[in-house]
């Protein structure tokens, strides 16, 4: 063996070659023919089996040459795993414990004075479902699993999360800065007044743009706007923006008026994009009722931040403003063929009243107009309201169901929504997704929830109502010659009236100059009794509320309705509204199941507590003192303890 693997198979050829041509040569010098046979028969057979010998040693001295690659490369790759800047952990399947690590985990974890147990494995298999890094010690790794091998693999990403965040902080940022109210505080002052007031306005600006260290730059007396990056915006973000709280406290120590509304928006590169959502924030921050920030990243899928907005609104509504909506709207509803009118889902007094005034108003165009309602969405006392004014003798009446309503649209009917902005609270979504042509108006703070294809929005959360902005707009628009019945003004008024609790809440001038004008269209208080009575039954039902109501957080009356019981919006509403009239009671909740199997939150307030924003937290919404929320597929008890716990945050309570 030994012997023959000395020869080369080029020898071994030769060989045979060599051997073949003595075989030829033997058989033709051969006297014997069976000799010259034999003497082949064994020539073959010494070539055969030295055939065999080689190729079984070409066979060893391949496998021994693979061994030998094999050997050489599991050296080579403990080595790597060894030296290598990635941690590698196998562990036991079943019990989670390491069975072996490379230096490198040893190394890391010896760093963080820890000995690698099976904690460290559950906590890294954790984050791997959870998270995108892991951090140990002062190092952040990314994780990858060997689920198959039970290995896992960590690289260091420490400086690739360091470079992320730098970028990330480098980010543009624009933000544009308005003074609320600053016409209406300065329109009655002398000169020099008003340079005292602007020179406040300055140096409260300039302190804030030194504190975060930005580039500020005034456009107006009233408006400016700042520059900086990502990296000074998350100061200002986690202080909350404290900057509203400070303006709005010295200027009431200097007895004005005065609180900002503040847009930001923040990308990469395209500054004139920034800036245009800069000031479509800006925008939403003051129909929101000012006082606050709205910050939102310039991408469409964005949603925006508020921050702030816990005082009353003061922007008040300009008649300016009011004549030029009136004059828009009469131009949008001239070219339209119809006009439909819709309130919110379980349409509410004020939303009818809304709706009825804007249907005279479209009527006084020389437009056909329906007020849409849904039977399945039907309160008591809009029921009674419609029924009145299904009985009356005026031939405009056009109050219609919302099967009808969907019947006889046309492609050229305009929309127009009343006593809310949110295209989720509409009476009918597909409804609404049918018109191309809206138009909002409403009293309650905007939020990104906005019909996209608006022509005209009126929203102003100062009013104390839908059907008062309607009226007002109506009053701009009333040539006599198509005066309101007496139905209609008094379901106007009743629509005035339930919002503001019989005048006695958020009431302006302007709400009494409203009431006045619908009083002088035959207005009938007795009508209104008569619409907005309450039932026996139901009346019992908003007792049974408040009967089982506690006062927590000092100040605070929550409610909730029996288990076994269904009520609708306006008993629950009620419920609230009762229990805010206890003494010592700041803001109420009453929490009931819904006869339409959601749970229903009714959320009242006074003395600047804002019950909107806290609502808006549980996905509803409303007026700073006044809001609401549906939740479904929760219980009583599960809503009671969400908003127990939001409350918590709003007064920064630790659990």
């Amino acid at each position: 063996m030994n012997f023959v693997r000395r020869f080369s198979p080029q020898i071994i050829i030769a060989i045979m070659v060599i051997v073949q041509i003595f075989e030829i040569l033997a058989v033709i010098l051969s006297d014997s023919r069976i000799l010259a046979l034999v003497y082949l028969f064994l020539l073959n057979v010494i070539i055969t089996s030295i055939l065999l010998l080689q190729t079984k040693n070409y066979q060893l001295r391949r496998q021994d040459f693979i061994r030998k690659i094999n050997d050489e490369a599991e050296n080579s790759l403990n080595a790597t795993l060894d030296n290598m800047p990635i941690g590698v952990i196998r562990y036991n399947k079943e019990s989670l414990e390491p069975e072996w690590f490379n230096p490198f985990i040893d190394m890391v974890f010896k760093g963080n004075e820890k000995i690698l147990g099976k904690e460290d494995i559950q906590a890294i298999l954790k984050k791997k479902a959870d998270e995108q890094y892991i951090q140990i010690g002062d190092q952040k790794f990314v994780i990858n699993l060997d689920d198959e091998k039970t290995l896992i693999y960590l690289i260091d990403a420490t400086k690739e999360v360091a470079f992320r965040s730098d970028f990330n902080d480098s980010r543009a940022v624009i933000g544009s800065i308005s003074v609320d109210n600053y016409d209406d505080a300065t329109d009655l002052i002398t000169d020099s007044e008003r340079t005292v007031v602007n020179n406040f306005i300055a140096s409260s600006l300039e302190n804030f743009a030194t504190k975060y260290a930005f580039y500020l730059r005034r456009i107006s007396s009233s408006r400016y706007f700042f520059l900086c990056d990502y990296r000074i915006l998350d100061k200002m973000i986690s202080d909350k923006f404290s900057v509203l709280n400070d303006f709005k406290t010295s200027s009431a120590e200097k007895k004005i008026p005065l609180t900002l509304s503040i847009g930001v928006s923040y990308g990469w590169n395209d500054f004139p994009t920034i800036g245009k959502t800069a000031m479509n924030n800006l925008e939403l921050a003051q129909v929101r009722g000012g006082d606050q920030v709205v910050l939102r990243e310039n991408t469409e899928q964005a949603r925006p931040t508020y921050f702030g907005g816990n005082s009353e609104s003061r922007t008040q509504k300009s008649r300016t403003r009011a004549r030029a909506i009136s004059t828009a709207l009469r131009t949008i509803i001239s070219e339209a063929d119809d006009i439909f009118i819709v309130g919110h889902r379980f349409t509410d007094m004020d939303a009818l009243g809304a709706a009825i005034a804007m249907k005279v108003f479209a009527n006084i165009s020389g437009k056909e107009a329906f007020v849409v309602y849904d039977p399945e969405q039907l309160l008591p006392d809009v029921g009674r309201a419609i029924d009145k004014m299904n009985k009356s003798s005026d031939g405009f009446t056009h109050i219609i169901r919302l099967e009808t309503a969907r019947r006889i649209k046309k492609a050229n009917s305009l929309l127009i929504m009343v006593d809310h902005s949110k295209t989720s609270q509409t009476l009918n979504l597909d409804f609404y997704k049918s018109f191309e042509k809206v138009v909002v108006i409403d009293h309650h703070r905007r939020d990104d929830d906005f019909p996209e294809q608006a022509l005209l929005s009126y929203i102003e959360s100062s009013a104390s109502s839908a059907s008062e902005l309607t009226v007002e707009l109506l009053q701009f628009h009333d040539t006599n010659a198509r005066k309101m019945s007496n139905i209609e003004a008094s379901i106007a008024l009743a629509g005035i009236e339930m919002d503001t609790k019989n005048f006695t809440k958020a009431t302006t001038s302007r709400t009494f100059e409203a009431a006045a004008y619908l009083r002088s269209r035959g207005a009938d208080n007795d009508l209104i009794k008569i619409i907005m009575a309450t039932d026996f039954e139901k009346y019992k039902k908003v007792n049974e509320i408040v009967l089982n109501s506690k006062i927590i957080f000092g100040n605070i009356a929550l409610g909730v309705g029996a288990t076994n019981q269904k009520y609708d919006n306006i008993t629950t509403a009620k419920a609230a509204d009762t229990l805010l009239d206890m003494a010592g009671v700041t803001a109420s909740f009453a929490i009931t199941n819904h006869t339409n199997g959601f749970v229903s939150v009714s959320a009242r307030s006074r003395n600047g507590f804002n019950v909107q924003t806290l609502m808006e937290q549980m996905g509803g919404g409303g007026h700073f003192n006044n809001a609401a929320t549906q939740i479904y597929e929760r219980t009583e008890e599960q809503v009671k303890e969400e908003l127990i716990k939001v409350l918590k945050a709003r007064f920064e309570i630790n659990e």
